[in-house]
């Protein structure tokens, strides 16, 4: 892939034993609280819409599509603030057995 190629998160922790992949879709003017819990360790990505993350002490600041998030403390709060679906594809660590 060249520094010009999009990067094919789709594919990027498919099938992978040492990663997990979650999608989480929020439709217009929906929002996520965040449980920082089942972000921990994940890089998140805005495939598609425009979010607005909101701080524990009320800061906000919006991503479009193409974002690279990491969702944790002071992050409480992310909201659709687009008029179509985001999408968020978090990319996390799978956890050792054995």
């Amino acid at each position: 892939m060249s520094c010009d190629a999009g990067l094919d998160v789709e594919r990027l922790a498919c099938d992978a034993l040492q990663f997990r992949r979650r999608v989480v879709e929020l439709a217009a003017d929906e929002e996520l609280r965040i449980d920082p819990s089942l972000w921990r360790d994940a890089i998140v990505f805005l495939d598609t819409g425009e979010i607005e993350v909101e701080c524990v002490a009320g800061e906000r600041r919006r991503f479009s599509k193409g974002a690279v998030l990491c969702l944790v403390p002071p992050v409480h709060v992310v909201r659709n603030c687009g008029r179509d679906r985001a999408r968020l594809i978090a990319i996390s660590r799978r956890a050792l057995t054995g």
